[in-house]
């Protein structure tokens, strides 16, 4: 009996990470991706000389100086940027963006995701300490699906070689590592979100319920002034909107990474998850970071939704 468990345990195992996939998803994923790696490069163009060039602010020795705190140990954080002037860095800064694109629309997904990679990896490892929300989760989704066919389909490799082959192919080929691509993501995603949950346990104003109206009063960096709301609505109502608001979103962080994976509690909680994190950019001005969250939970959506239906 041990044996047989042993046996439909790893059985389980082997459907769940190597079973050839539909590398429709990793192709969806891939053009969301890239064209959110392209908007955050663009969005730091007006940076790079006074923070990631080798003179900025920050020079490379001040920075490997704060990270280490005094430590003798060894610094791993490489980055292109710390051999760069001024001129050199617009230029490899303007090469990631065409990279980055190259890689949304498909054209050699495998290279231009590592050259994406390494430029996500350069801009973080420059400026670990005042990185951006959004650049870890980027980092491990570009690197994830630069290991599948991302640009099997939907892309403009696929485009290029039905020009070339004239008979129609009805869809792309099931691939083991359009499954593991996939798989990595998921997993490492759920582990991601519970992180955010915990991380928010760790906050006393998460626990009180008053941290959504804290993220609303702030004025330097949210998008829309939702301070209307505490004059329209009287005590107790509005302290009851923002306590559930801001429970809510500490409770389908916790509970996103266990109900995902079972079919029938899947697309409720992904709809919640999507709720929250859309209501989360509006409140803290993070919108890159939410969207990114929203199309990194596209992974666990099932490859037949992305079927075009005649």
């Amino acid at each position: 009996m041990t044996s047989d468990l042993i046996e439909s345990a790893g059985n389980a195992w082997n459907r769940f990470w190597f079973t050839p996939g539909d590398p429709r998803p990793c192709a969806v994923l891939r053009i969301g991706v890239g064209l959110l790696v392209a908007i955050h490069l663009v969005l730091l163009t007006g940076q790079l000389d006074r923070w990631f060039a080798a003179g900025g602010v920050l020079p490379p020795a001040s920075v490997r100086t704060l990270v280490l705190g005094g430590s003798s140990q060894s610094y791993y954080h490489l980055s292109y940027f710390n051999l760069l002037g001024p001129t050199e860095a617009r230029i490899a800064h303007f090469l990631a963006i065409a990279s980055a694109v190259a890689f949304a629309a498909g054209l050699f997904s495998r290279v231009t995701g590592v050259l994406t990679l390494v430029a996500l990896l350069s801009y973080f490892h420059r400026l670990p300490l005042v990185a951006a929300h959004v650049e870890p989760l980027l980092i491990f989704l570009v690197a994830y699906l630069s290991i599948g066919p991302a640009d099997a389909c939907l892309s403009l490799r696929s485009w290029l070689a039905g020009r070339k082959d004239p008979l129609p192919v009805s869809q792309p080929a099931a691939s083991y590592w359009a499954t593991l691509s996939l798989r990595l993501i998921q997993v490492h995603f759920a582990a991601f979100v519970l992180m955010m949950g915990l991380t928010k346990l760790y906050g006393d104003a998460w626990w009180q319920g008053e941290a959504i109206w804290k993220l609303l009063a702030q004025t330097h960096s949210r998008p829309l002034d939702l301070t209307f709301v505490r004059s329209t609505l009287t005590s107790p109502y509005f302290d009851y909107l923002i306590n559930f608001w801001t429970h809510a979103v500490v409770y389908v962080e916790l509970a996103f990474p266990v109900l995902v994976w079972p079919r029938h509690t899947r697309p409720l909680v992904l709809l919640a998850a999507a709720l929250v994190w859309l209501s989360l950019g509006l409140a803290s001005g993070l919108w890159l970071f939410s969207l990114t969250l929203i199309v990194a939970s596209l992974a666990y959506l099932p490859a037949q939704v992305f079927v075009r239906r005649k």
